[in-house]
């Protein structure tokens, strides 16, 4: 075991600040994902969702500072190996895939939550600033992105190798 970690030290060190890092940068992001959102609740809606109440959120969730952490040294973890253009079109479709996916829930979760309202006036839901599981929807993409990451990284490991044979 002592050899494995004497190896492999670089790595271990590496993920371990990647994952700081990956929960500084969370809590930075936090309210911005936040503002996103809202305002795909508000899109795919119309003026069917309003908020009320004082906008009041003083630091992030530690599902959201810990889950964006594991993301960033996951995805260095599964990105170590691949080629620089693969590492870039994957990260860019990671973040694709992250956004789609929060829209896409946001969107479905906002329009069950119109559907589901019995008390409401003229169709109109209220919602609380901090009433949306922001922490869900976040957590979701994460595992989405983190899913398709890790089925490149299997396949692309499965591919026999190519090697320089002499003819």
């Amino acid at each position: 075991m002592w050899t494995a970690i004497k190896n492999n030290y670089k790595t271990i060190l590496t993920t371990i600040g990647l994952f700081l890092v990956g929960c500084v940068v969370a809590f930075l992001f936090e309210d911005y994902y936040r503002q996103l959102v809202r305002f795909s609740f508000k899109f795919f809606n119309g003026d069917n969702i309003q908020y009320f109440g004082k906008n009041f959120h003083l630091f992030a969730s530690d599902n959201f500072v810990a889950g964006f952490g594991l993301f960033t040294s996951l995805t260095f973890l599964l990105l170590k190996f691949s080629s620089r253009p693969n590492r870039i079109k994957r990260i860019c479709v990671t973040i694709l895939i992250f956004f789609a996916t929060t829209i896409l829930i946001t969107a479905l979760d906002s329009k069950r939550l119109i559907i589901e309202c019995t008390a409401c006036n003229d169709g109109i839901r209220r919602l609380h600033f901090n009433q949306p599981s922001y922490d869900k929807y976040f957590i979701i993409s994460l595992t989405t992105a983190l899913a398709y990451l890790l089925t490149t990284y299997l396949l692309e490991r499965k591919r026999p190798r190519k090697t320089n044979e002499s003819i």
